[in-house]
């Protein structure tokens, strides 16, 4: 009776773990379309499953352009917009208390243009609320996720210059 009893409590813990457990396949299909307007629900659960089937994960656009999803792991994602727009996103473990009670926030680099480049980093929670804090990328300069590690990177266009590592400390991106 008591073994029984354990064995049901592990499995409710488990459970529950498992159950909260956010990833990036969820909150990217979850995300209103006033983020990424050119991508509907549709277009990205469509993406989502082509990913997940081993195909090719390319859709047509609200402007019937060719949109790919190029890396989904669960806590990282790389979208192709178009020529010149490239999105990544990053799931971020957070240690503060959000407004909404989201447990993680999300970083998304935005790069666009084709030359110049550039990247605009915005903040949001695992709920789409948007964050005050993003960091600001001066003109000229692109950044980039890792996939691996909680860090952002920043490098002039050139590349001549050293690149500007930041590290996720739960709350803020800070400099290495």
């Amino acid at each position: 009776m008591i073994m029984n009893r354990i064995i049901c409590n592990l499995l409710l813990m488990i459970f529950a773990v498992s159950a909260s457990a956010i990833e990036m396949k969820d909150v990217f299909s979850a995300m209103p379309d006033s983020v990424l307007p050119t991508l509907t629900r549709n277009n990205r659960l469509d993406m989502i499953d082509f990913k997940v089937s081993g195909m090719k994960a390319e859709v047509n656009d609200v402007f019937d352009d060719k949109s790919t999803l190029d890396t989904l792991t669960a806590d990282y994602l790389h979208i192709t917009l178009s020529e010149a727009v490239k999105v990544e996103m990053k799931l971020l473990p957070s240690s503060s208390q959000l407004a909404d009670s989201a447990s993680h926030v999300i970083c998304m680099v935005m790069t666009y243009g084709k030359q110049p480049i550039e990247s605009k980093v915005t903040l949001f929670t695992s709920q789409w609320t948007p964050l005050p804090s993003s960091p600001t990328i001066p003109d000229n300069e692109i950044a980039t996720l890792s996939i691996s590690s909680n860090t952002l990177t920043t490098h002039p266009m050139q590349q001549t210059e050293e690149l500007t590592v930041f590290k996720w400390n739960g709350v803020m991106f800070n400099k290495d």
